[in-house]
C-alpha cells in the first residue's frame, strides 16, 4: 500500500465517476428497453455531476487538507472496481440497479478506508461527507428506479 495525498484520492474518485458516466452512456446507447435507457442516462448524468462537484472541491479546498499524505491504495481499489459486469442490450432496470449499487458500494468502501486511515479530523470530515453523499445517492437510486418501474 503506497502513500497518497488526499488530492490523489479525490483524483481517483473523479476518474471513477468519469468512467462510470461514460460506461452508463455507452450502455444507454445499446439498451433495448426505453425505461432502461432513461435510467442509464440518469445514472450517467449523476456520475458526471459527482465528478464536477469533486473538481469544484479541488479548486476550493484548503491546500493543507488536500496536500496531506497518508497510506492508501485508492488507485488499486478504483482500478479493480472498474471491471464492471457485462450488461447486455436486453438488461432490465433491476439488473442495472444492482450493478450501479455494487459500483457505488466499492466507492463507499474506498471512502471508509480513507476515513479509517486519516490522521486528522479535517480529512476524516471530508471523506465522511463524501461517504454520506454516496450513501444518499444509493438510496436515491433505489427510490428513483422504483419510479421508473411504476411508470
Amino acid at each position: 500500500m503506497g502513500q497518497e495525498r488526499v488530492l490523489d484520492v479525490i483524483h481517483h474518485a473523479r476518474n471513477f465517476y468519469s468512467q462510470l458516466s461514460l460506461y452508463y452512456a455507452e450502455l444507454g446507447d445499446v439498451a433495448d428497453r426505453e425505461r432502461v435507457k432513461i435510467f442509464l442516462d440518469y445514472l450517467s448524468a449523476c456520475e458526471k455531476r459527482h465528478e464536477q462537484a469533486l473538481a469544484e472541491y479541488e479548486e476550493t479546498a484548503p491546500r493543507d487538507v488536500i496536500d496531506t499524505w497518508f497510506k492508501c491504495g485508492a488507485d488499486k481499489a478504483t482500478e479493480k472496481t472498474l471491471e464492471p459486469k457485462k450488461l447486455t442490450a436486453d438488461m432490465d432496470i433491476d439488473t442495472v440497479l444492482r450493478e450501479a449499487l455494487r459500483l457505488d458500494e466499492c466507492l463507499s468502501e474506498l471512502y471508509q478506508e480513507v476515513i479509517d486511515r486519516a490522521q486528522t479530523d479535517r480529512i476524516k470530515e471530508v471523506f465522511t461527507n463524501l461517504l454520506e453523499a454516496n450513501k444518499k445517492e444509493m438510496r436515491d437510486l433505489v427510490r428513483d428506479s422504483g419510479h421508473l418501474r411504476d411508470w
